[in-house]
């Protein structure tokens, strides 16, 4: 090898160490995500995804009536919540949030796809169900969304 060729690869394998080290410097700048949930495009739920960990959140509808309930392991009721809502649908959505995941256990959409979906830190994408409700990860800056 040529005394250009060892320098060219020294000098850019140091700036790919530097690239790596920088980025994760930037990574744990990030800021925390909220979990938020909606239902016709009204926000009826939002909390920052540490005060969630664990947690089950049901929602049900009936009569223009929106109720909310979040229990913890124990099947405690930890938040209620009621809310008139302008559509008269009968809903029932049940969504667990866990350490690593958001998922929807339970839903009474016709298409039932929603219970296939999942957010996780690595694929933030949200959970729409036909019915009506979306859940997704709200971030503070986009900058955040992309160093989470």
């Amino acid at each position: 090898m040529k005394k250009f060729d060892i320098i060219t690869i020294l000098s850019v394998l140091l700036i790919s160490v530097v690239f790596y080290i920088l980025y994760f410097i930037n990574v744990d700048s990030s800021g925390q995500p909220s979990v938020q949930i909606s239902y016709n495009k009204e926000i009826i739920y939002e909390k920052k995804i540490d005060e969630v960990k664990n947690v089950k959140i049901e929602i049900k509808s009936f009569n223009n009536l929106l109720n909310l309930t979040v229990k913890d392991d124990n099947g405690e009721v930890v938040e209620f919540m009621e809310t008139e809502v302008k559509s008269n649908k009968n809903i029932e959505n049940t969504i667990y949030i866990s350490d690593g995941s958001i998922v929807m256990i339970h839903a009474n959409c016709h298409t039932k796809r929603c219970m296939s979906m999942k957010i996780t830190n690595a694929f933030p994408t949200p959970i729409i169900c036909t019915n009506g409700i979306i859940v997704e990860l709200v971030f503070e800056d986009v900058y955040d969304y992309v160093h989470y």
